[in-house]
């Protein structure tokens, strides 16, 4: 059925109008707005807001107009939906009281500690790797920072590749034996 016979439908009886409706647009609505609230809402929510979003069309589509009822369907559906995860994020946000008697533990899928103490960790090391001096320094920090061969390394630094790999290699064991005697190993 073509877009015409909708409106036309929708104009003479709208109860028929309607059902046309209903049968060519559903799925292009119910795609909408399942894309936006995946995630959030179930499917009984999806479709409860396609009902709401085709029914707000027959209402409110004025058929006089020339204006195309797939896109009027689609911005009806996809605000309808918006509107939607918006109520539903703010509905399921969970307030905690704050009382000074009162100590809360938040529960977080954040290894706290561990996040610590690698941070910890990785400020040891870059102190290290300073402390290797230059050219060192930057050969390593150029391989393992930002992952360039010994060729792009010995082009910024204006040395030779070989150079660049025979520095790395002693640069490492230096920074080895510095972590390992600070009880650190990797």
């Amino acid at each position: 059925m073509t877009e015409k016979d909708i409106k036309l439908k929708l104009k003479c009886s709208p109860e028929e109008g309607f059902r046309a409706l209903f049968d060519e647009y559903w799925s292009y609505a119910y795609t909408i707005i399942y894309s936006i609230l995946r995630g959030t809402g179930s499917r009984t929510d999806v479709e409860d807001c396609t009902a709401d979003v085709l029914s707000d069309v027959m209402m409110n589509y004025d058929t006089s107009r020339e204006t195309s009822l797939k896109a009027y369907v689609g911005t009806t559906a996809k605000r309808r939906a918006i509107d939607m995860k918006r109520s539903m994020n703010t509905h399921t946000a969970r307030n905690i009281p704050l009382d000074e008697d009162t100590e809360y533990c938040i529960p977080s899928d954040d290894n706290v500690e561990a996040e610590t103490e690698s941070s910890d960790i990785s400020a040891i090391i870059l102190k290290k790797i300073e402390e290797l001096g230059e050219p060192d320094a930057s050969i390593v920090i150029q391989k393992y920072f930002y992952d360039r061969s010994s060729a792009e390394t010995a082009r910024l630094l204006g040395i030779n590749p070989v150079t660049v790999r025979s520095k790395l290699h002693r640069a490492l064991k230096k920074l080895k034996k510095a972590l390992t005697d600070m009880g650190i190993t990797l």
